[in-house]
């Protein structure tokens, strides 16, 4: 492994400096032997602890879930932010350039005494080289903040909420060079509104009030520079706006006449190209598929997929200008239909007469998993994107089968290439599973496989599943970082070039130029920051 080759040569090389040799140095004053051991350990590849973030005098040890921990690793312009939050709400923002010397707080903020119910920062978002975010202090409330990555160019942008009022922000987006955003007005300043912001007091303008209090939602079409989205009002009806970041170019596409329900009207939006498709459910209509383009020309229904609104819709997934999407209805039976956005494209492929999930598509088939009858195991199954019947693929094993209370379930999966990785809980039907396995499948049972066991198995703090640019996957599991190239062999955990330290309860994994960063525990209470190479052997 390479810690032993990696650990050898340290342990060469301090036996040579130990024998009476002098040293031959060069300009830089560094012994060849130790310099060769310092460029093996650039040239590895593995993990390493960039720095902990526990604040200095601070004495890990509280529950796993109140720990200080990296959150909401975000990339601006190829430098990492994050932020770190105390119990007493203390938080501070960081950045890193992924060396500890470069890793450093670049504001924090005092505790505040006030019930938030989670971060006091909210809304990371960058814009070239800043960032913007939603902050609350107690002396202004909730409002807009934006950071250079300096302490004295972090700093809020507006108070819109004069004083300590909140500003209830959200739906943060870069449209046309400039910040979008949405408001809830404090009662009796107005009621949700529409905003954009270039990081000055001066350019921080209302675009509009919609007159009620509404959610807001949708997608941005960069080829046109608008942004399409929807207000629920729960009440009055549900509408399609537009905006390009002016006044003048914000404006209504269509009312559908039909209201708002607590359990969602707009199903999901999906950008595709030019155009955004959604899905709209009622008691008149049913479930229907949309589809614009940011003009009212061109919003038109598709077509109405099932005369009832009584339906779950699942996450749809766009592979190469096609989305393939699924909705139960109350049998329940799982229907697949697929997309290329026109009413002749737009056709369901099959019906399953029970519940499932979409994994994901693999070359001309999109791959399905099932309960099988005594729901005792989970069955994968093949569509043919052309059309054509199901085909059932292969059953897995599930090593709790005996108990009637180990219902296998899928936590989470990821497409890489021409494979789709994904986990299997069992063992528990309500509670914490047993066990979490990762599988992998190409769509055919010779290409199905398990990888690992012991994946993190707190739904809380569940691996995530990683790709990467070789077609291989990063995920947590057993205390360690672990990587795969979809075979037994290839699966292994990965090296740490940290001594003594290991990264468990690896998580937010995020892609900043050349490396990959993540949160973990190395080893012992309270969380540090770790990178890895995103470029895998």
């Amino acid at each position: 492994m390479r810690t032993r080759s990696w650990w050898w040569a340290v342990a060469a090389a301090g036996g040579l400096l130990g024998c009476g040799a002098g040293p031959e140095t060069g300009d830089s004053g560094t012994p060849p032997e130790v310099a060769q051991v310092q460029s093996r350990m650039e040239a590895a590849w593995g993990t390493r602890e960039v720095k902990q973030v526990l604040p200095l005098g601070r004495i890990p040890g509280t529950q796993l879930e109140k720990e200080p921990r990296p959150d909401l690793l975000t990339n601006v312009a190829g430098t990492l932010y994050f932020v770190v939050q105390e119990e007493d709400q203390r938080i501070a923002l960081w950045k890193s350039d992924g060396t500890p010397g470069g890793t450093v707080v670049v504001k924090a903020f005092k505790p505040t005494n006030a019930l938030l119910g989670g971060l006091r920062i909210t809304g990371m978002t960058p814009l070239g080289s800043r960032l913007f975010f939603h902050l609350f202090e107690p002396e202004l409330g909730w409002e807009l903040w934006v950071s250079d990555g300096t302490p004295e160019g972090t700093q809020p942008v507006a108070d819109l909420a004069a004083g300590p009022a909140d500003s209830n922000l959200y739906g943060f987006t870069e449209l046309n060079g400039a910040l979008s955003f949405f408001r809830h007005a404090p009662y009796g300043q107005g009621f949700t509104q529409l905003w954009r912001s270039d990081g000055t007091a001066a350019g921080t303008v209302l675009l509009r009030d919609f007159g009620r209090f509404t959610g807001a939602f949708g997608e941005v079409l960069p080829s046109s520079g608008l942004r399409v989205f929807f207000t629920e009002d729960f009440e009055e009806t549900v509408r399609l706006w537009r905006t390009d970041g002016t006044a003048a170019g914000t404006f209504q596409l269509k009312d559908f006449g039909i209201p708002g329900l607590y359990t969602g009207t707009v199903m999901w939006t999906q950008r595709v190209g030019d155009s955004m498709l959604f899905i709209l459910r009622d008691a008149v209509g049913g479930t229907r598929l949309w589809r614009t383009d940011g003009t009212v020309a061109g919003t038109r229904m598709l077509k109405r997929l099932d005369a009832s609104w009584d339906v779950d819709m699942g996450v749809p997934q766009l592979v190469d200008g096609t989305v393939v999407f699924t909705f139960t209805d109350a049998g329940p039976s799982l229907e697949v239909w697929k997309t290329d956005g026109t009413e002749a494209g737009t056709m369901r492929l099959d019906a399953f007469g029970r519940d499932g999930r979409l994994l994901g598509v693999v070359g001309s088939f999109a791959t399905v998993l099932t309960l099988t009858d005594d729901e005792r195991y989970l069955k994968l199954w093949r569509l043919p994107l052309a059309g054509g019947l199901k085909q059932g693929v292969t059953v897995l094993s599930n090593p709790y089968a005996d108990d009637p209370q180990a219902v296998p379930g899928l936590r989470n999966a990821v497409s890489v290439g021409d494979r789709i990785y994904f986990a299997q809980t069992l063992g528990a039907r309500v509670q914490m599973p047993r066990d979490v396995e990762l599988w992998v499948t190409d769509g055919t049972a010779a290409g199905t496989r398990r990888l690992s066991s012991g994946l993190t198995r707190p739904d809380v703090y569940h691996s995530p599943l990683f790709a990467l640019d070789n077609g291989g996957l990063l995920f947590s599991a057993k205390g360690n970082v672990w990587v795969t190239d979809g075979t037994v062999q290839g699966t292994r955990a990965v090296d740490s070039l940290t001594a003594d330290k290991t990264p468990a309860e690896a998580a937010a994994f995020t892609r900043v130029g050349d490396d990959i960063f993540f949160r973990a525990i190395p080893g012992a209470p309270g969380f540090s920051l770790w990178a890895i190479p995103a470029a895998s052997p």
